[in-house]
């Protein structure tokens, strides 16, 4: 009772200081004790290991118990077991993305999840798309939304994501004789919408234009069904998907306030919805959580994140440059994350950078202070102008060179090419 109480004051206090997602105030309230029930019954039906039998299934309720703020982070250990029990290789991509949301809603990197890079594996089987056991959009357009919560969706993968979940929009839209899935189409919003979220580069703009338009396509489609029928024929799970998709669309005309009502009229007195799946589905779009928001939820510190000689840590790495003629056209590329030994130097983890986005190529020269940056990305010092390659960590100059200066976890290595005014 007490940690219902909890969650309940944490979410309230979360509203009072936000605009209501859906509706009047007092629709918020009311939604929000029904999710905090809803979870309350989802929490209390693990089994006497903590889970709920079938490993993936396992992972989708981690992350929907952690879109509402409970903590999950225990849950971790009997993932590993339930991924080495099933074999990576023989998952569906649609499993591997559930559990690389599991993972993220464990707290664990999902690239180094105990012995597995779920990110890979992820990666490997979307480039296979369609196959056997993963030829449906809605299966593809979980694990492209997976892939993009956490943070991994980079490069020129992102564009082929995209493409792909555009296309199959326009296939299904393009076919009057045959009603386009509302789950599917939910799923594809939610997907485009998280990338177009991940997009930072200015040079971009036309893909984010292309998911714009793919977005507003689809989710007119699902707003059209829900002022048709707010329940979406009595499906629970249809109106859950929907319900998150037009809010992540940001769509103004809906019927939300219908559906969560018709949602909240569905919970038994036990506090769930229909079955173990439909209740995962439910809980996180009565407080107007979308999938991907589970990259944007504080984790606890890891004390032994980044300590000890052999540990694993992430440092992400970003350029700064002007766009003229001394950069060729070029563009800044977008900001590498990697993940490497405890203890590496700039140098290293700038070569790593490099394996992830070719613009982080460099040079260097041999002085007597140590190995100096010439160029990165083909932009070349220009000691005439006094233009040099400085580098910063976490926003302060950096207080060594490449060679001595080593990142702590989750630390931001930055390299600005600027004009130095020495005296």
């Amino acid at each position: 009772m007490k940690c219902q109480l909890l969650t309940l004051l944490a979410i309230l206090a979360l509203f009072s200081q936000a605009t209501g997602f859906c509706d009047t105030r007092s629709l918020q309230t009311s939604l929000i004790r029904s999710a905090v029930r809803a979870a309350d019954w989802l929490r209390n039906n693990q089994n006497e290991n903590g889970t709920y039998g079938v490993g993936h299934v396992s992972a989708f309720a981690f992350h929907s118990l952690r879109l509402i703020g409970h903590s999950v982070e225990t849950g971790a250990e009997h993932l590993n077991a339930e991924i080495i029990k099933a074999d990576i290789g023989s998952l569906s991509a649609g499993r591997v993305a559930l559990y690389v949301l599991g993972a993220l809603a464990t707290c664990r990197d999902p690239q180094r999840f105990f012995d597995f890079d779920l990110i890979a594996s992820l990666k490997t089987k979307l480039s296979k798309y369609p196959k056997v056991w993963f030829d449906h959009p809605f299966q593809y357009s979980l694990a492209v939304m997976a892939l993009c919560s956490s943070g991994k969706a980079q490069g020129r993968n992102k564009e082929t994501y995209v493409n792909k979940i555009i296309k199959s929009i326009q296939i299904q839209l393009a076919d009057s004789d045959v009603t386009p899935s509302g789950d599917t189409l939910a799923m594809q919003v939610m997907a485009l919408t998280c990338v177009k979220k991940s997009i930072t580069r200015k040079d971009m703009r036309g893909l984010k234009k292309k998911i714009r338009y793919a977005v507003d396509d689809a989710s007119n489609e699902l707003a059209k069904r829900q002022l048709n029928d707010s329940t979406f024929g009595e499906n629970e799970v249809t109106a859950a998907l929907v319900s998150q998709a037009l809010l992540a669309a940001g769509v103004k005309k809906t019927k939300c306030s219908a559906t969560l009502r018709w949602l909240m009229s569905r919970q038994k007195p036990d506090g769930s919805f229909v079955n173990l799946l439909s209740t995962i589905h439910v809980i996180p779009s009565l407080i107007g959580a979308l999938p991907y928001d589970v990259q944007d939820i504080t984790c606890p510190k890891n004390i032994t994140d980044g300590e000890g000689e052999n540990a694993m840590i992430d440092v992400c790495v970003e350029l700064q440059f002007e766009v003229n003629k001394y950069s060729k056209g070029k563009s800044p590329p977008p900001r590498a994350c990697v993940t490497v030994v405890n203890g590496t130097n700039a140098h290293d983890i700038l070569k790593e950078a490099a394996n992830v986005h070719p613009c982080y190529n460099f040079t260097t020269a041999n002085t007597k202070w140590g190995r100096m940056l010439t160029s990165v990305c083909d932009v070349h010092q220009r000691p005439a102008d006094k233009f040099y390659w400085s580098m910063y960590i976490d926003g302060k100059s950096a207080p060594v060179g490449i060679d001595d200066l080593k990142p702590g976890h989750e630390s931001t290595l930055s390299f600005q090419y600027k004009q130095l005014n020495w005296n």
